[in-house]
């Protein structure tokens, strides 16, 4: 066996995702001003910051105003605790079994919302004396995880008799339910009822005091249609609008967003086709002329959906070129022939190519490639890019 090699210095990059950063700390100030000074922000950072790179976007964002982040598992929290990110944690979806040892040792927050976990976590305090600080997730209407709402009353029986005494199993912060349909008023207006109710409930369960004060229920977009869910919790959860973006046609109001994610790659061949000759995988690109092709380094494994497909452009010198032929699994193609002002014999191999930014006054976001998918900026945006490594710029 071979010993093992030092590590080679940073290669030249030829496709790579491009944060930027100075857009993240725009977005997170903008929405820190949106949100009033007495309610915690929560920043949603769960699929690896929806693939910004948590770990470095933790810092910016806690400078901006941001008191507690949020993740989808317990693996993901253990990630960022190995990173070295102290910052609040609350993990928003079920904890198996096996990961509360660990939870409990790295100081996570929980959600709690069936029996089960309430013996998990007794059984664990009983043979650790530490307790659990949980929130417990209420579902009004999503259906997805959660207590059904109307079972709300004695599942908060149940935590209460955990939360009480020199004893007490776990430390009850916090209850929280979600919006499934927040672009849509009528649905939101139901659901926000539904929590209304649930509140209530649980402040009855207190009549001195001491129910859990940390209440949320308004993520991104509900934050920005729905008023009531933004005067009306006492920390707001805010995810995909850090990155610059809001779903929803048409837009709501709020702060003017800019997109963090973008995506280059330089061009590593050039070459001609004739008239009738059929590029990629298929064939689903014929040429009904002489065409210039500019092939890039980069394709579906790296995140570009393979269903953009002869539906996507670039930016080539900030002018819009069409995409060609079938998206492979690590290159795709370009047609360059009219590419104005340099002519396509004037570009070189190496030279930058957008997918995803501004170049001049053009720009293409992923709402664009959601639009021509038929789905949800999330979606790509969360793509794996499983080999391309990201450079963060101001």
């Amino acid at each position: 066996m071979k010993p093992t090699r030092q590590p080679r210095s940073q290669p030249r990059r030829d496709a790579w995702v491009e944060i930027d950063l100075g857009a993240l700390e725009h977005n997170a100030r903008a929405l820190r001003a949106l949100v009033p000074a007495d309610k915690e922000l929560m920043a949603v950072i769960k699929a690896d910051a929806y693939g910004h790179g948590a770990a470095m976007c933790i810092p910016l964002l806690e400078a901006c105003g941001v008191s507690r982040v949020g993740v989808a598992s317990v693996d993901e929290a253990l990630q960022l605790r190995d990173a070295g990110v102290e910052t609040p944690i609350l993990v928003l979806g079920g904890v198996p079994d096996w990961a509360v040892p660990a939870a409990l040792a790295e100081k996570l927050t929980l959600t709690v919302f069936t029996e089960r976990h309430l013996d998990i976590l007794a059984t664990s305090y009983r043979q650790t004396g530490a307790p659990a600080t949980v929130h417990v997730k209420v579902d009004t209407g999503m259906n997805r995880i959660g207590v059904p709402w109307r079972e709300a009353p004695a599942f908060f029986r149940a935590c209460k008799a955990l939360a009480e005494g020199p004893r007490a199993a776990i430390r009850w912060e916090g209850v929280f339910t979600h919006f499934a349909s927040a672009e849509d008023p009528a649905a939101t207006a139901t659901q926000w009822q539904r929590w209304q109710d649930t509140l209530a409930g649980l402040d009855a369960l207190f009549p001195t005091g001491g129910a859990p004060t940390l209440r949320h229920a308004a993520n991104s977009v509900g934050a920005l249609r729905f008023a009531p869910a933004l005067a009306g919790s006492a920390m707001v959860r805010m995810g995909i609008a850090f990155y610059g973006y809001v779903s929803g046609d048409p837009l709501p109001p709020g702060p003017a967003l800019r997109p963090v994610m973008g995506l280059k790659a330089r061009i590593s061949h050039l070459h001609g086709v004739e008239a009738g000759e059929a590029v990629s995988y298929g064939g689903r690109f014929v040429a009904r002329r002489p065409t210039r092709v500019a092939t890039l380094p980069l394709g579906y494994a790296d995140g570009v959906p393979r269903g953009l497909s002869d539906r996507m452009e670039a930016l080539v010198r900030g002018v819009r070129v069409p995409q060609i032929g079938s998206v492979t699994m690590d290159q795709l193609m370009l047609d360059v022939t009219d590419l104005p002002g340099v002519g396509p014999s004037a570009l070189e191999v190496g030279e930058t190519v957008t997918l995803l930014g501004r170049e001049g006054d053009e720009s293409i976001t992923l709402t664009d490639w959601a639009r021509a998918l038929g789905t949800i900026e999330y979606e790509p945006m969360c793509g794996r890019r499983v080999r391309r490594p990201k450079g963060y710029v101001r």
